[in-house]
């Protein structure tokens, strides 16, 4: 019986410990692509920040985005690119406005 309550303490500080912040972590990555706008800044997983100009989702492979590292320099890559987002296309429009 204690052998039992041993085992499932560790199996409940394996996923507290390990599981459960990539799990989350995952879910705050797929919600940041959900949330992803043309002319939002983001930093690649590469370590460069670029502008997204196009967001194109297809049937048969994974979406592309395409990044605008400097002027006239466009790449594209997949959402696994995207480690985070930086500046938000919302943002700069409030920022913008006069009050």
């Amino acid at each position: 019986m204690q052998e039992i309550l041993v085992l499932s303490a560790v199996i409940l500080a394996f996923y507290f410990i390990l599981l459960r912040p990539v799990i989350n972590q995952q879910k705050q990555q797929r919600r940041d692509i959900s949330n992803l706008h043309v002319g939002d800044e983001v930093l690649t997983s590469g370590g460069f920040y670029a502008l997204v100009r196009e967001i194109n989702t297809f049937e048969d492979r994974p979406m592309e985005i395409v990044f605008e590292l400097a002027p006239g320099l466009d790449v594209r890559g997949t959402t696994n690119a995207v480690a985070s987002i930086t500046r938000r296309l919302e943002a700069e429009d409030t920022e913008a406005s006069p009050r």
